[in-house]
């Protein structure tokens, strides 16, 4: 759901971008040496179909930030950026919001007669348990929480335990991680969550959540004063889903097909093959977790929800709004609109990536 400024006298600011002033608060952290830093312009973004949920760039400018050694603060060795946004009406008051957590992935000079400029990249912290590859197996035991492996994960990689609370949901097999040298541990984790029709991501204040990756029309709120809105179909996604469990303790394995069955649905699989103008598109998912049917037949309706609105999205635009959420269901003229990313410009507009529920 949205972050919502406390106040809202501020919230209700944010439809009318000439009675308030931006407030940006850039906070670099790297071995005890903690400074506030200025940008001058930055994109910031949220996207929850990618397993890093946060990136973004920010500029600076001047020489006393300019990087000159892989030693000082704005290099991509160990650098934590903290973002908060918010804004300050006429009357001098201000509310903010905290706006992720990053690790410098990248960084650039620009230098000319009459200015100096630094460029960062930005990129989600998970990224600290993504790149450290598990040298040996790594097994999590059947009947841990969902919530429990991740810290097992986590903690095993970074070496801090992120304390994330059971969600209630266990393994109904051991997960052995590090088999395939190839997957990165947080896409290994990811992997075994969308088993379950669940997600992680850090969230604003850089800890991490576990949620349904299904989206929930009843929590849709209204997006007003927008700018544009761009359609944008460029890709057909799969309208049917078949997931395949094949439990590693001999068990039979199980099989579920969900199909777009919608008439009205711009992907509608119909009543069998060529009796619909789309056709059909099919996307595979099979894990050893899954070991039930009723698990796979929930893994199944969760991916195809998540894949066949793909087919109709939309770009919004509307004023400077770091409230907004990945995440969130909005409604635009009656229409649900599940929002899969947002991207704030410091100083400019904020885009939405929406699809339709």
């Amino acid at each position: 759901m949205a972050t919502r400024f406390a106040s809202a006298r501020h919230q209700a600011a944010l439809s009318t971008p000439t009675g308030y002033r931006r407030w940006v608060r850039v906070v670099a952290s790297r071995g005890g040496i903690t400074r506030e830093v200025e940008p001058i312009a930055g994109r910031l973004t949220q996207d929850l179909r990618r397993n890093g949920f946060w990136d973004g760039t920010l500029t600076f400018a001047g020489d006393d930030l300019m990087p000159r050694r892989p030693g000082d603060l704005l290099t991509p060795f160990g650098t934590t950026i903290e973002v908060t946004l918010g804004l300050t009406l006429l009357d001098g008051s201000r509310a903010v919001v905290p706006y992720g957590t990053y690790i410098i992935a990248s960084s650039k000079t620009r230098i000319s007669a009459d200015e100096r400029l630094i460029d960062i990249g930005l990129i989600d912290v998970s990224d600290r348990v993504e790149r450290y590859r598990f040298e040996s197996p790594f097994t999590v035991a059947s009947g841990t929480d969902l919530a429990q492996m991740v810290n097992l994960v986590v903690t095993n990689r970074i070496g801090i335990n992120p304390g994330v609370s059971d969600v209630g949901i266990s393994l109904g097999a051991p997960r052995v991680f590090g088999l395939d040298p190839e997957t990165a541990p947080w896409t290994e984790v990811q992997e075994v969550l969308r088993g379950f029709s669940q997600r992680a991501w850090y969230d604003r204040v850089g800890q991490i959540r576990i949620e349904s990756v299904n989206p929930d029309r009843t929590t849709a709120y209204p997006l007003d004063h927008l700018t544009a809105l761009a359609p944008d179909f460029d890709v057909r996604p799969p309208n049917v889903v078949v997931v395949r469990g094949e439990p590693q303790d001999g068990s039979e394995p199980v099989q579920a097909v969900a199909i777009d069955d919608n008439p009205s649905s711009p992907t509608y699989a119909g009543t069998g093959p060529g009796t619909s103008p789309y056709g059909r598109v099919t996307r595979y998912f099979s894990s050893p977790l899954i070991e039930t049917q009723s698990q796979a037949d929930s893994a199944a309706a969760s991916i195809l929800a998540e894949h066949i609105g793909q087919g109709a999205t939309y770009t919004l635009v509307r004023p400077y709004d770091p409230t907004i959420d990945a995440g969130d269901v909005v409604s635009v003229d009656g229409n649900a609109l599940a929002v899969d990313a947002v991207t704030v410009d410091l100083l400019g507009e904020t885009q939405l990536k929406v699809r339709e529920l």
